[in-house]
Order: structure tokens, then C-alpha cells, then sequence
């Protein structure tokens, strides 16, 4: 099932239809543009802050009864409506203030459990509103990072034919020659999604559900998800805060294009052209921290039962680790490789 995605700009509440009692997450820096938008509306507004499991079965508990769910804001705002809405068995309508995530599009529904990141139960939303002018009131940096999402591509297909041809994994070429196709198509929009034209922001929502749809085929994240995501869980494990999905993502593709050898030099200029925020202390990440998360990676990955990956093979010392970290912060500089 696929949702309903409506384009076009002030789309809340006119595009949102009738239902008694609406209960709306949101992100705590919009609660007061939505409430404005929806006096009249019978709605309660409650803020989404975390997504620590038990946070949110007691939002689930403690929030009052209502007849449709509707999230706005990035992915903590969206993860968090689509946890009630499946635990209350509602309609869930979804609003993204910023595409820096597809969690709008998958039915997979995140939440922390101890630091760590699992994906509980399905939930589809009816109808998905993607409102140019809600969007790109957002800081740009936010929009650029959810290309992060179908980069990630580059490396989770190299990952998924190595499981492969180790017995970890079957591999559908005709699965991956399509998502292939979507790393394309995101090269030839690189400047709209840079400038988050309102073609940009189609492109990219139709880049997310071709990727959705492609994930379901496979029957799993493979065709998107790998070691650039299983990096950048251990990073989160290790220091939690809230960091920007995207760039965090976009930063281990760098990171596990070099561990594959895998076109560091295409993927590094594509990253730039984005405009996507990738240096480690851009994103929050000393030196240090970029080093252990490398080296404890595999661990992670295997204590977590991620699927197979380069991590699996090639682990690495704090060495080799601190050589990706100089490779990363010298690129563009005259110093990739």
C-alpha cells in the first residue's frame, strides 16, 4: 500500500480530510506555525521530542483519544506519529516540514531501545502532504541532507553483492540495476535539490518512493541500507544526540566508499555539488570520535545482527581509521584520492 502524496503549497488543513478529534505531533519549533494553522480544526497538539521506546508508549497512554493521526516535521515528529497511529490502529496523515528522511514513505517505524535503533511493526500513512511552502521555510542544509537516503545506494548495493558471493545473501540484479538508476537520476537533479526548488523537492520525494517501493521488492533494506547506515548507528549508540540523519549517512558512504574502494572520487563530487554538509566537525564529530566509531563498527554491526557488509571482512584498526578520517577532511582540497 502506498500512500497518497499531494503536492502544493498551504496545504494544511485544506488538504487533510474530515475526521473528529485530530491529534497532531509536531516538531517542537513549528508547534506554534500549525496551531495557527489549524484553529477551527478540533485538534490537540502534543510536541515530539524522542523516540526512546518507552517515551513513546507513554505518549500512547497519556495523550487523549482522538480519530486520526497527523505528524509534522522531520523524522522524530514523523516516527513518533506513525508509533501511535499503530498502536491506536488510526488513520495516519503525514506532513514532512523538511525531506531530510524517507520516514514519511516507509511503513517501518524506528524507536531507541538502549541507544540503538530497532524498527517495530507497519504502519501506512493514508496520505502524505508535501507543501512547498512548509518545506522550504526550513533551513537548506536540512532539505540537501535527505538526499543522504538515496546515496546511500552507492554503498548498500556494493555491500548487498558481497553478501552475496559470501553466502550471506541473495542478490537481485534487476532490483539493483533499477536502484542504480536512482543515483543517476539524482546526479542530473543535484543544483534543484541544492537550492531546494520546488522541483528539487519532487524529485527528491520521488527518488524516496521509488527506493521504498524497490526496498519492498527486495523483501529488505538492502538495496539502500549498509554499512554507511551501520557506521552511522554506532555513532549514535556511542554518542547520542540528535544529529542530522542525512549528513551523518552521507558522511559513511564517504567513509565505506573508501573501505570498498568504490568511486570515493564520483560519490565525493556528488556530495559537494548536494551542497550536503559532510566534514565530521561540521556534523558534531571530533577526530576521536570519528576513529572509534570506525574501529568498533564491525561489533556493532555483528552484536546488533546487521546484515552483511564490508564491515564484516575489512575491519579496521585505528590506523586505517584515521587515515579515512584525513582522506574525508582533505576532499575537494586537492587531497582525495
Amino acid at each position: 500500500m502506498e500512500p497518497e502524496i499531494v503536492y502544493g503549497k498551504q496545504l494544511i488543513p485544506d488538504a487533510l480530510p474530515a475526521h473528529e478529534g485530530w491529534l497532531v505531533l509536531v516538531a517542537p519549533p513549528l508547534r506554534e506555525t500549525i496551531a495557527s494553522l489549524l484553529t477551527g480544526v478540533d485538534a490537540h497538539l502534543a510536541e515530539a521530542t524522542s523516540l526512546d521506546e518507552s517515551h513513546l508508549s507513554s505518549l500512547v497512554k497519556n495523550l487523549p483519544p482522538a480519530g486520526a493521526i497527523l505528524g509534522v516535521g522531520g523524522g522524530v515528529a514523523l516516527d513518533t506519529a506513525k508509533y501511535i497511529a499503530w498502536k491506536r490502529n488510526l488513520p495516519l496523515y503525514l506532513a514532512p516540514s523538511v525531506i531530510s528522511v524517507d520516514a514519511f514513505l516507509t511503513e517501518s517505524i524506528a524507536v531507541r531501545r538502549d541507544r540503538r535503533v530497532h524498527y517495530v511493526g507497519e504502519v501506512y500513512a493514508q496520505r502524505v502532504l508535501i507543501d512547498f511552502s512548509l518545506i522550504q521555510a526550513a533551513p537548506q542544509s536540512l532539505n540537501r541532507a535527505g538526499a543522504g537516503d538515496i546515496l546511500s545506494i552507492h554503498t548498500a548495493l556494493w555491500d548487498w553483492r558481497a553478501a552475496a558471493e559470501a553466502g550471506a545473501d541473495s542478490y537481485d540484479e534487476t532490483i539493483a540495476t533499477r536502484s542504480r538508476a536512482l543515483l543517476d537520476t539524482l546526479a542530473q537533479a543535484a543544483d534543484d535539490i541544492r537550492h531546494v526548488t520546488e522541483t528539487g523537492i519532487r524529485t527528491l520525494v520521488e527518488l524516496y518512493a521509488e527506493e521504498v517501493r524497490l526496498c519492498r521488492l527486495a523483501g529488505s533494506s538492502r538495496p539502500e541500507e549498509g554499512s554507511e547506515h551501520f557506521w552511522a548507528y554506532n555513532v549514535e549508540y556511542l554518542y547520542p544526540r540528535a544529529y542530522v540523519h542525512g549528513e551523518l549517512v552521507s558522511l559513511g558512504v564517504l567513509f565505506m566508499a573508501q573501505l570498498q574502494q568504490n568511486r570515493l572520487e564520483w560519490v565525493a563530487s556528488l556530495v559537494r555539488r548536494l551542497g550536503i554538509r559532510y566534514r565530521p566537525e561540521e556534523i558534531g564529530l571530533s577526530k576521536e570520535a570519528v576513529v572509534r566509531s570506525l574501529v568498533t563498527a564491525k561489533a556493532y554491526a555483528e552484536s546488533d545482527g546487521l546484515a552483511y557488509s564490508v564491515l564484516n571482512f575489512r575491519p579496521l584498526n585505528a590506523e586505517q581509521a584515521l587515515e579515512m578520517y584525513r582522506v574525508v577532511i582533505t576532499l575537494g582540497e586537492g587531497g582525495s584520492r
